[in-house]
């Protein structure tokens, strides 16, 4: 089976590449790129301006537009898409953030998801998408692998990723090949359980919930 990303960025795709083969052993030649793509084609680069390639009005664009989507789904072994968005911009696109309760993380992303079903339409069924909202961000993920305590109520998870792993003398760029590296645990089954990385982040444990149910 081949499945389909459609996230933010590249560094994005990255750490859900490696969850998808932490948890179902999907090889990344299997996961294919849908927006953004591994490369700029002439069209990008004339339509798309630089500072909006890979953010979320990309992603509500891919949505609305179902081009990508119906393409890949069309195509026999191509039956599932994951659409990555991140929580900390919600506001811009029209969701308002819950009161940070015991369950912000949950209230948040279930409201991300009917927001982005709205964009999708009646098109597909529950069982092609599988709802990657990160909250806040993806760098939120990453951190449980490194900072054993509750991640999804960081304010700013890149900056603290970032100081983080300054401290231990870890240096990445923000490129594919880097997150691929600092989330590489994520892509290591048998490290979930030791490593409790479920635990410390609710977004995070509820999108390997439906990656283990729709996969």
């Amino acid at each position: 089976m081949k499945v389909g990303v459609i996230c933010e960025g590249h560094t994005d795709r990255a750490v859900i590449t490696n969850i998808l083969k932490g948890v179902k052993g999907i090889d990344s030649s299997n996961i294919i790129p849908l927006r953004p793509e591994d490369s700029l084609d002439e069209t990008d680069l004339a339509n798309i301006p630089v500072d909006q390639f890979s953010n979320w009005t990309l992603v509500k664009k891919e949505c609305e537009t179902r081009q990508k989507l119906n393409r890949f789904l069309s195509l026999e072994g191509q039956d599932v898409v994951v659409i990555h968005i991140d929580s900390a911009e919600s506001d811009e696109y029209g969701v308002a953030k819950p009161i940070k309760d015991n369950n912000y993380s949950t209230n948040l992303r279930a409201a991300i998801i009917s927001k982005m079903k709205e964009w999708l339409g009646d098109d597909f069924s529950d069982d092609e998408i599988i709802y990657a909202v990160a909250v806040e961000e993806t760098e939120a993920w990453v951190l449980t692998i490194y900072e054993k305590r509750e991640s999804s109520t960081s304010a700013d998870p890149k900056r603290k990723l970032r100081q983080f792993l300054s401290q231990k003398g870890i240096k990445y760029g923000q490129n594919y090949n880097d997150f691929l590296w600092i989330s590489d645990a994520l892509s290591k089954k048998k490290k979930y359980a030791k490593e409790r990385f479920l635990s410390y982040n609710e977004s995070l444990k509820e999108f390997c919930i439906e990656v283990e149910n729709k996969l």
